[in-house]
Protein backbone atom coordinates (compact mmCIF):
# COMPACT_ATOMS: atom_id res chain seq x y z
CA UNK A 1 0.00 0.00 0.00
CA UNK A 2 1.15 3.43 -0.67
CA UNK A 3 2.91 5.16 2.16
CA UNK A 4 1.46 8.69 1.53
CA UNK A 5 -2.16 9.68 1.83
CA UNK A 6 -3.57 12.88 -0.34
CA UNK A 7 -5.94 14.81 0.47
CA UNK A 8 -7.71 14.64 -2.49
CA UNK A 9 -7.85 12.79 -5.61
CA UNK A 10 -9.49 14.01 -8.80
CA UNK A 11 -10.56 11.32 -11.32
CA UNK A 12 -11.08 12.75 -14.76
CA UNK A 13 -10.10 16.33 -16.18
CA UNK A 14 -13.08 17.39 -18.06
CA UNK A 15 -14.10 20.89 -17.41
CA UNK A 16 -16.55 19.58 -14.32
CA UNK A 17 -12.77 18.10 -12.96
CA UNK A 18 -10.77 20.81 -13.66
CA UNK A 19 -12.62 22.78 -11.78
CA UNK A 20 -12.93 20.60 -8.66
CA UNK A 21 -9.23 20.50 -8.96
CA UNK A 22 -9.12 24.24 -9.43
CA UNK A 23 -11.28 24.91 -6.20
CA UNK A 24 -9.18 22.04 -3.92
CA UNK A 25 -5.46 23.73 -5.24
CA UNK A 26 -4.85 24.59 -1.62
CA UNK A 27 -5.23 21.36 -0.44
CA UNK A 28 -2.68 17.86 -0.94
CA UNK A 29 -4.40 17.46 -4.57
CA UNK A 30 -4.21 14.78 -7.37
CA UNK A 31 -5.82 15.03 -10.53
CA UNK A 32 -6.31 11.88 -12.68
CA UNK A 33 -6.14 12.21 -16.11
CA UNK A 34 -6.49 9.30 -18.71
CA UNK A 35 -6.03 11.51 -21.75
CA UNK A 36 -3.06 13.26 -22.52
CA UNK A 37 -4.32 16.85 -22.03
CA UNK A 38 -6.49 18.17 -19.47
CA UNK A 39 -10.05 19.37 -21.41
CA UNK A 40 -12.42 16.51 -22.69
CA UNK A 41 -15.08 18.38 -25.14
CA UNK A 42 -12.83 22.29 -24.75
CA UNK A 43 -10.59 21.13 -27.18
CA UNK A 44 -9.33 23.40 -29.75
CA UNK A 45 -5.76 24.39 -31.91
CA UNK A 46 -4.01 27.70 -32.33
CA UNK A 47 -3.44 28.75 -36.11
CA UNK A 48 -1.92 32.08 -36.53
CA UNK A 49 -4.00 34.75 -35.22
CA UNK A 50 -6.63 32.29 -35.13
CA UNK A 51 -7.75 29.25 -33.76
CA UNK A 52 -9.73 25.87 -34.68
CA UNK A 53 -12.09 24.38 -32.14
CA UNK A 54 -13.41 21.21 -32.46
CA UNK A 55 -16.07 20.90 -29.32
CA UNK A 56 -17.48 23.27 -26.75
CA UNK A 57 -16.92 27.14 -27.42
CA UNK A 58 -19.66 28.69 -26.27
CA UNK A 59 -19.00 30.35 -22.36
CA UNK A 60 -21.13 32.44 -19.71
CA UNK A 61 -21.01 35.74 -18.50
CA UNK A 62 -20.36 37.26 -15.02
CA UNK A 63 -21.44 35.26 -11.82
CA UNK A 64 -20.51 31.74 -13.54
CA UNK A 65 -18.63 29.37 -11.79
CA UNK A 66 -16.25 29.23 -15.65
CA UNK A 67 -16.07 33.12 -15.54
CA UNK A 68 -14.51 33.45 -12.01
CA UNK A 69 -12.10 30.43 -12.71
CA UNK A 70 -11.04 32.19 -16.30
CA UNK A 71 -10.89 35.25 -14.65
CA UNK A 72 -8.39 34.17 -12.25
CA UNK A 73 -6.62 32.56 -15.20
CA UNK A 74 -6.27 35.60 -16.99
CA UNK A 75 -8.17 34.48 -20.11
CA UNK A 76 -9.58 37.27 -22.61
CA UNK A 77 -12.81 36.77 -22.79
CA UNK A 78 -14.20 37.95 -26.00
CA UNK A 79 -17.82 39.01 -26.53
CA UNK A 80 -19.50 37.39 -29.70
CA UNK A 81 -21.09 40.67 -31.28
CA UNK A 82 -22.67 38.20 -34.32
CA UNK A 83 -26.05 36.76 -34.86
CA UNK A 84 -26.71 33.40 -33.01
CA UNK A 85 -30.15 32.69 -34.50
CA UNK A 86 -29.63 32.58 -38.14
CA UNK A 87 -31.08 30.15 -40.45
CA UNK A 88 -29.87 27.92 -43.83
CA UNK A 89 -33.71 26.80 -45.51
CA UNK A 90 -33.70 25.89 -48.81
CA UNK A 91 -30.61 27.33 -50.21
CA UNK A 92 -30.97 30.74 -48.80
CA UNK A 93 -29.82 32.73 -45.21
CA UNK A 94 -32.15 34.59 -43.41
CA UNK A 95 -31.41 36.57 -40.85
CA UNK A 96 -33.00 37.80 -38.16
CA UNK A 97 -32.32 38.33 -34.09
CA UNK A 98 -36.16 37.25 -33.30
CA UNK A 99 -36.78 33.59 -33.91
CA UNK A 100 -40.31 34.40 -34.14
CA UNK A 101 -40.13 36.21 -37.08
CA UNK A 102 -39.32 33.35 -39.24
CA UNK A 103 -43.07 32.41 -39.57
CA UNK A 104 -43.22 35.65 -41.56
CA UNK A 105 -40.15 35.67 -43.80
CA UNK A 106 -38.88 31.86 -44.63
CA UNK A 107 -40.97 30.86 -48.36
CA UNK A 108 -43.63 28.73 -46.44
CA UNK A 109 -47.14 28.38 -47.00
CA UNK A 110 -49.86 29.53 -44.99
CA UNK A 111 -50.50 26.44 -42.75
CA UNK A 112 -47.13 26.04 -42.90
CA UNK A 113 -46.68 29.59 -41.02
CA UNK A 114 -49.86 29.16 -38.61
CA UNK A 115 -47.45 25.50 -37.77
CA UNK A 116 -44.43 27.61 -37.10
CA UNK A 117 -45.54 29.91 -35.13
CA UNK A 118 -47.97 27.98 -32.77
CA UNK A 119 -44.72 25.78 -32.64
CA UNK A 120 -42.53 28.44 -31.92
CA UNK A 121 -44.70 30.04 -29.39
CA UNK A 122 -44.79 26.20 -27.86
CA UNK A 123 -40.68 26.94 -27.99
CA UNK A 124 -40.47 30.45 -26.57
CA UNK A 125 -43.32 28.84 -23.56
CA UNK A 126 -41.07 26.05 -22.85
CA UNK A 127 -37.71 28.34 -22.41
CA UNK A 128 -39.57 30.63 -20.27
CA UNK A 129 -40.67 28.40 -18.38
CA UNK A 130 -37.12 26.51 -17.67
CA UNK A 131 -35.46 29.91 -17.12
CA UNK A 132 -38.03 30.21 -14.41
CA UNK A 133 -37.49 27.04 -12.96
CA UNK A 134 -33.76 27.41 -12.84
CA UNK A 135 -33.61 30.39 -11.30
CA UNK A 136 -31.25 30.56 -7.77
CA UNK A 137 -33.57 30.73 -4.76
CA UNK A 138 -31.72 31.66 -1.45
CA UNK A 139 -30.49 29.63 0.65
CA UNK A 140 -30.56 26.91 -2.15
CA UNK A 141 -27.78 24.68 -3.09
CA UNK A 142 -26.44 24.31 -6.68
CA UNK A 143 -27.64 20.47 -6.39
CA UNK A 144 -30.88 21.51 -5.13
CA UNK A 145 -31.49 23.93 -7.80
CA UNK A 146 -30.53 21.71 -10.28
CA UNK A 147 -32.46 19.06 -9.27
CA UNK A 148 -35.47 21.37 -8.93
CA UNK A 149 -34.63 22.55 -13.12
CA UNK A 150 -34.24 18.90 -14.10
CA UNK A 151 -37.87 18.14 -13.08
CA UNK A 152 -39.18 20.81 -15.29
CA UNK A 153 -41.28 18.96 -18.37
CA UNK A 154 -39.07 15.54 -17.82
CA UNK A 155 -41.93 13.28 -18.13
CA UNK A 156 -42.46 13.36 -21.73
CA UNK A 157 -40.51 13.77 -24.62
CA UNK A 158 -39.58 17.06 -26.75
CA UNK A 159 -41.52 15.73 -29.60
CA UNK A 160 -44.82 14.62 -27.13
CA UNK A 161 -44.88 18.57 -26.07
CA UNK A 162 -43.90 20.27 -29.69
CA UNK A 163 -46.21 17.84 -31.38
CA UNK A 164 -45.63 16.93 -35.50
CA UNK A 165 -45.40 20.43 -37.39
CA UNK A 166 -45.46 20.08 -41.38
CA UNK A 167 -42.34 18.57 -42.90
CA UNK A 168 -40.30 21.68 -43.63
CA UNK A 169 -41.32 23.49 -40.18
CA UNK A 170 -40.45 20.16 -38.22
CA UNK A 171 -37.06 20.10 -40.25
CA UNK A 172 -36.13 23.88 -38.25
CA UNK A 173 -36.86 21.93 -35.12
CA UNK A 174 -34.96 18.94 -35.47
CA UNK A 175 -32.11 20.83 -36.80
CA UNK A 176 -31.77 22.42 -33.91
CA UNK A 177 -32.68 20.22 -31.71
CA UNK A 178 -29.79 17.79 -32.46
CA UNK A 179 -27.43 20.26 -30.82
CA UNK A 180 -28.35 18.06 -27.38
CA UNK A 181 -26.79 15.21 -29.69
CA UNK A 182 -30.19 13.30 -29.90
CA UNK A 183 -33.42 13.50 -31.74
CA UNK A 184 -36.57 14.94 -30.37
CA UNK A 185 -38.02 11.68 -29.58
CA UNK A 186 -35.02 10.78 -27.40
CA UNK A 187 -34.79 13.75 -24.94
CA UNK A 188 -36.99 14.82 -22.71
CA UNK A 189 -38.64 18.39 -23.53
CA UNK A 190 -37.20 19.86 -20.62
CA UNK A 191 -33.59 19.27 -22.25
CA UNK A 192 -35.68 20.94 -25.39
CA UNK A 193 -36.11 23.90 -23.28
CA UNK A 194 -32.76 24.13 -21.65
CA UNK A 195 -31.27 23.84 -24.93
CA UNK A 196 -33.29 26.71 -26.92
CA UNK A 197 -33.01 29.16 -23.84
CA UNK A 198 -29.41 28.55 -23.70
CA UNK A 199 -28.95 29.53 -27.62
CA UNK A 200 -31.87 31.53 -28.69
CA UNK A 201 -32.77 32.80 -25.20
CA UNK A 202 -31.78 36.44 -26.42
CA UNK A 203 -30.61 38.56 -22.87
CA UNK A 204 -30.58 35.54 -20.93
CA UNK A 205 -28.91 33.38 -22.99
CA UNK A 206 -26.46 31.01 -20.78
CA UNK A 207 -23.62 31.22 -23.45
CA UNK A 208 -22.53 34.73 -24.53
CA UNK A 209 -18.12 34.44 -24.66
CA UNK A 210 -15.48 33.23 -26.67
CA UNK A 211 -12.23 32.86 -25.48
CA UNK A 212 -8.90 34.48 -26.96
CA UNK A 213 -6.79 31.45 -28.54
CA UNK A 214 -9.63 29.15 -28.09
CA UNK A 215 -11.30 26.61 -26.06
CA UNK A 216 -8.20 24.94 -25.22
CA UNK A 217 -6.62 28.37 -23.51
CA UNK A 218 -8.84 27.14 -20.44
CA UNK A 219 -7.57 23.50 -19.95
CA UNK A 220 -3.86 24.90 -20.68
CA UNK A 221 -4.22 27.63 -18.27
CA UNK A 222 -5.87 25.12 -15.51
CA UNK A 223 -2.78 22.53 -16.19
CA UNK A 224 -0.05 25.50 -15.78
CA UNK A 225 -1.28 25.94 -12.55
CA UNK A 226 -1.57 23.03 -11.29
CA UNK A 227 1.67 21.62 -12.61
CA UNK A 228 2.78 18.38 -10.79
CA UNK A 229 -0.42 17.73 -9.13
CA UNK A 230 -1.91 16.64 -12.84
CA UNK A 231 -0.71 12.83 -13.72
CA UNK A 232 -1.73 12.82 -17.45
CA UNK A 233 -2.30 8.74 -18.86
CA UNK A 234 -3.72 7.43 -15.79
CA UNK A 235 -6.38 5.41 -16.58
CA UNK A 236 -8.42 4.49 -13.67
CA UNK A 237 -9.76 1.03 -13.20
CA UNK A 238 -11.19 1.04 -9.39
CA UNK A 239 -12.39 3.50 -6.97
CA UNK A 240 -12.60 1.63 -3.11
CA UNK A 241 -13.51 3.38 -0.23
CA UNK A 242 -12.73 2.19 3.12
CA UNK A 243 -13.03 3.48 6.88
CA UNK A 244 -10.32 5.88 6.38
CA UNK A 245 -9.01 6.64 3.28
CA UNK A 246 -10.40 5.91 -0.52
CA UNK A 247 -8.03 3.44 -2.48
CA UNK A 248 -7.37 4.27 -6.18
CA UNK A 249 -6.34 2.12 -8.65
CA UNK A 250 -5.03 3.51 -12.10
CA UNK A 251 -2.57 2.24 -14.99
CA UNK A 252 -0.05 4.74 -16.74
CA UNK A 253 2.47 3.88 -19.34
CA UNK A 254 1.96 0.07 -19.10
CA UNK A 255 2.22 -0.35 -14.94
CA UNK A 256 -0.40 -0.77 -12.62
CA UNK A 257 -0.45 1.86 -10.00
CA UNK A 258 -2.46 2.90 -6.83
CA UNK A 259 -2.53 5.62 -4.43
CA UNK A 260 -4.74 6.61 -1.36
CA UNK A 261 -6.75 9.66 -0.58
CA UNK A 262 -9.32 10.95 1.90
CA UNK A 263 -11.45 11.86 -0.14
CA UNK A 264 -11.93 11.49 -3.73
CA UNK A 265 -14.06 13.17 -6.19
CA UNK A 266 -14.62 10.96 -9.82
CA UNK A 267 -15.51 13.53 -12.51
CA UNK A 268 -15.89 10.84 -15.27
CA UNK A 269 -18.33 10.28 -17.68
CA UNK A 270 -21.27 8.58 -15.69
CA UNK A 271 -20.64 4.67 -17.45
CA UNK A 272 -17.03 5.22 -16.21
CA UNK A 273 -17.97 6.20 -12.88
CA UNK A 274 -19.82 2.70 -12.97
CA UNK A 275 -17.47 0.69 -13.88
CA UNK A 276 -14.65 1.78 -11.72
CA UNK A 277 -16.66 2.83 -8.14
CA UNK A 278 -16.93 -0.18 -5.37
CA UNK A 279 -19.81 -0.46 -3.29
CA UNK A 280 -22.26 2.05 -4.67
CA UNK A 281 -26.01 1.89 -3.73
CA UNK A 282 -28.19 0.24 -6.26
CA UNK A 283 -30.17 2.85 -6.69
CA UNK A 284 -27.10 5.33 -7.47
CA UNK A 285 -25.84 2.47 -9.38
CA UNK A 286 -28.70 2.14 -11.60
CA UNK A 287 -28.88 5.81 -11.82
CA UNK A 288 -25.23 6.10 -13.55
CA UNK A 289 -26.56 3.05 -16.14
CA UNK A 290 -29.33 5.47 -17.09
CA UNK A 291 -27.20 8.42 -18.10
CA UNK A 292 -27.65 8.92 -22.14
CA UNK A 293 -24.57 10.04 -24.43
CA UNK A 294 -25.41 11.12 -27.84
CA UNK A 295 -22.66 11.62 -30.88
CA UNK A 296 -21.28 14.32 -32.73
CA UNK A 297 -18.80 15.46 -35.30
CA UNK A 298 -17.60 18.45 -36.46
CA UNK A 299 -15.24 20.15 -38.40
CA UNK A 300 -13.28 22.67 -37.89
CA UNK A 301 -12.35 24.90 -40.81
CA UNK A 302 -9.23 27.92 -41.79
CA UNK A 303 -9.88 29.92 -44.21
CA UNK A 304 -7.87 32.28 -46.50
CA UNK A 305 -10.31 34.84 -47.85
CA UNK A 306 -9.38 38.65 -47.60
CA UNK A 307 -12.29 40.68 -48.23
CA UNK A 308 -15.78 41.03 -46.56
CA UNK A 309 -17.51 37.30 -46.68
CA UNK A 310 -21.40 37.00 -46.21
CA UNK A 311 -21.57 35.22 -42.87
CA UNK A 312 -18.73 37.52 -41.28
CA UNK A 313 -21.78 38.81 -39.12
CA UNK A 314 -23.22 35.77 -38.12
CA UNK A 315 -21.80 33.62 -35.30
CA UNK A 316 -24.12 30.67 -35.15
CA UNK A 317 -26.57 28.88 -38.18
CA UNK A 318 -28.91 26.48 -38.03
CA UNK A 319 -28.80 24.44 -41.42
CA UNK A 320 -32.02 22.25 -41.79
CA UNK A 321 -31.51 19.61 -44.64
CA UNK A 322 -27.77 20.17 -44.57
CA UNK A 323 -25.04 16.98 -43.68
CA UNK A 324 -24.52 19.24 -41.00
CA UNK A 325 -26.92 20.92 -37.75
CA UNK A 326 -25.24 23.68 -37.29
CA UNK A 327 -22.50 26.62 -38.72
CA UNK A 328 -20.02 28.37 -36.54
CA UNK A 329 -17.91 31.59 -37.25
CA UNK A 330 -15.29 31.29 -34.34
CA UNK A 331 -13.92 34.45 -36.11
CA UNK A 332 -16.55 36.55 -36.14
CA UNK A 333 -15.77 37.89 -32.05
CA UNK A 334 -12.57 38.94 -33.80
CA UNK A 335 -14.10 41.17 -36.71
CA UNK A 336 -13.99 43.95 -35.17
CA UNK A 337 -12.09 46.53 -37.34
CA UNK A 338 -12.06 43.88 -40.72
CA UNK A 339 -9.30 41.66 -39.65
CA UNK A 340 -8.18 39.72 -42.24
CA UNK A 341 -6.79 37.52 -43.89
CA UNK A 342 -8.30 34.55 -43.12
CA UNK A 343 -11.13 33.09 -40.90
CA UNK A 344 -12.33 30.06 -38.53
CA UNK A 345 -15.44 28.13 -39.19
CA UNK A 346 -16.92 24.94 -37.43
CA UNK A 347 -19.82 23.04 -38.97
CA UNK A 348 -21.25 20.29 -36.16
CA UNK A 349 -24.29 17.49 -36.72
CA UNK A 350 -25.49 15.67 -33.69
CA UNK A 351 -27.92 12.82 -33.21
CA UNK A 352 -28.94 10.90 -35.92
CA UNK A 353 -27.07 13.14 -38.16
CA UNK A 354 -23.66 12.23 -36.36
CA UNK A 355 -24.66 8.62 -36.11
CA UNK A 356 -24.99 7.67 -39.82
CA UNK A 357 -21.78 10.02 -40.43
CA UNK A 358 -19.64 7.77 -38.04
CA UNK A 359 -20.01 4.86 -40.25
CA UNK A 360 -17.89 7.12 -42.76
CA UNK A 361 -14.28 7.68 -43.08
CA UNK A 362 -13.35 11.13 -42.33
CA UNK A 363 -12.16 11.48 -45.92
CA UNK A 364 -16.19 10.92 -46.85
CA UNK A 365 -17.41 13.23 -43.67
CA UNK A 366 -15.13 16.00 -45.10
CA UNK A 367 -16.71 15.65 -48.48
CA UNK A 368 -20.12 15.84 -47.42
CA UNK A 369 -19.45 18.71 -45.25
CA UNK A 370 -17.54 19.97 -48.22
CA UNK A 371 -19.89 19.97 -50.29
CA UNK A 372 -22.89 21.31 -48.33
CA UNK A 373 -21.11 24.25 -47.22
CA UNK A 374 -20.42 24.99 -51.17
CA UNK A 375 -23.87 25.18 -51.79
CA UNK A 376 -24.13 27.06 -48.70
CA UNK A 377 -21.41 30.11 -49.62
CA UNK A 378 -20.33 29.04 -52.91
CA UNK A 379 -17.11 31.66 -51.81
CA UNK A 380 -15.76 28.82 -49.56
CA UNK A 381 -14.63 27.23 -53.07
CA UNK A 382 -11.62 29.61 -53.39
CA UNK A 383 -10.91 29.93 -49.60
CA UNK A 384 -11.03 26.64 -47.32
CA UNK A 385 -7.55 26.38 -46.60
CA UNK A 386 -7.51 23.48 -43.82
CA UNK A 387 -10.60 21.08 -42.50
CA UNK A 388 -10.17 18.43 -39.83
CA UNK A 389 -12.73 16.56 -38.86
CA UNK A 390 -13.20 15.66 -35.05
CA UNK A 391 -15.32 12.30 -34.05
CA UNK A 392 -16.79 12.69 -30.33
CA UNK A 393 -18.51 9.03 -30.32
CA UNK A 394 -18.94 10.15 -26.80
CA UNK A 395 -20.93 13.88 -26.80
CA UNK A 396 -23.48 15.18 -24.82
CA UNK A 397 -25.62 13.91 -22.39
CA UNK A 398 -29.19 14.34 -22.04
CA UNK A 399 -31.99 13.35 -20.24
CA UNK A 400 -34.79 10.93 -21.41
CA UNK A 401 -37.97 11.37 -20.40
CA UNK A 402 -38.99 9.74 -16.83
CA UNK A 403 -35.56 10.18 -15.89
CA UNK A 404 -34.93 10.18 -12.37
CA UNK A 405 -31.80 11.59 -10.82
CA UNK A 406 -33.33 11.94 -7.09
CA UNK A 407 -30.87 9.01 -5.82
CA UNK A 408 -27.92 10.17 -6.94
CA UNK A 409 -28.93 13.82 -5.54
CA UNK A 410 -29.97 12.09 -2.42
CA UNK A 411 -26.32 10.16 -1.80
CA UNK A 412 -24.45 13.42 -2.93
CA UNK A 413 -26.24 15.09 -0.08
CA UNK A 414 -25.18 12.82 2.77
CA UNK A 415 -22.41 13.60 5.15
CA UNK A 416 -19.54 10.77 5.94
CA UNK A 417 -19.21 9.95 2.51
CA UNK A 418 -15.71 9.38 0.91
CA UNK A 419 -16.41 9.31 -2.53
CA UNK A 420 -18.39 12.40 -4.43
CA UNK A 421 -19.57 12.39 -7.84
CA UNK A 422 -19.23 15.49 -10.60
CA UNK A 423 -20.31 15.67 -14.12
CA UNK A 424 -22.44 17.33 -17.06
CA UNK A 425 -24.78 14.53 -16.42
CA UNK A 426 -25.82 15.89 -13.12
CA UNK A 427 -27.75 18.38 -15.56
CA UNK A 428 -30.80 17.54 -18.04
CA UNK A 429 -28.52 18.70 -20.65
CA UNK A 430 -24.93 18.68 -21.30
CA UNK A 431 -23.40 22.16 -20.68
CA UNK A 432 -19.99 23.13 -19.42
CA UNK A 433 -21.43 25.67 -17.00
CA UNK A 434 -23.06 23.38 -14.97
CA UNK A 435 -20.98 20.60 -15.07
CA UNK A 436 -18.10 23.12 -13.64
CA UNK A 437 -20.85 23.75 -10.86
CA UNK A 438 -20.93 20.05 -10.13
CA UNK A 439 -17.30 20.09 -9.49
CA UNK A 440 -17.38 23.38 -7.21
CA UNK A 441 -20.59 21.81 -4.98
CA UNK A 442 -18.50 18.21 -5.28
CA UNK A 443 -15.14 20.11 -4.02
CA UNK A 444 -16.75 21.66 -1.11
CA UNK A 445 -18.33 18.83 -0.22
CA UNK A 446 -15.16 16.95 -0.16
CA UNK A 447 -13.49 20.13 1.66
CA UNK A 448 -16.32 19.99 3.96
CA UNK A 449 -15.35 16.44 4.70
CA UNK A 450 -12.10 17.03 5.66
CA UNK A 451 -12.49 19.49 7.75
CA UNK A 452 -14.82 17.49 9.55
CA UNK A 453 -12.24 14.56 10.04
CA UNK A 454 -8.86 14.15 10.85
CA UNK A 455 -6.29 11.69 9.63
CA UNK A 456 -6.00 9.73 12.94
CA UNK A 457 -10.06 10.36 13.10
CA UNK A 458 -11.80 8.68 10.51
Amino acid sequence: MPDKVHDVAVIGGGPAGMAAAWHLRDKDMVLLEAGEQLGGRLKSEPRGDYWINFGCHLFPGQGSHLHRMMSELQLELLPIPGLKTAIAFEGKVYLSPRVESYAFRLPLSLSERVALARTGLKVVRAARGYHRAAKARHGESEYMRRARAAKYLGDMSFRQYLGQPPARVDSIFQCAGRRAASELEEQSAGVGASLFASVWGGKKSFAILNISGGSSMLPLGVAHELGNAVQYQADVTEVSPAADHVLIRYRTQGEERQLMARQAIVATPAFVAKRIVRDLPADVDQVLANVTYGPFVSMGIITTEREPMPWDGIYALTTPGLAFNMFFNHANVLRRGERRPGGSLMVYAGGRSARELLTETDSEIERRFRADLYRLYPQLKQTIGEAIVQRWEIGNTFRRPGMSFDAMLEYSSREGNRVHFAGDYFVELGNVEFAAGSGVEAAARARRELEARSPAQP
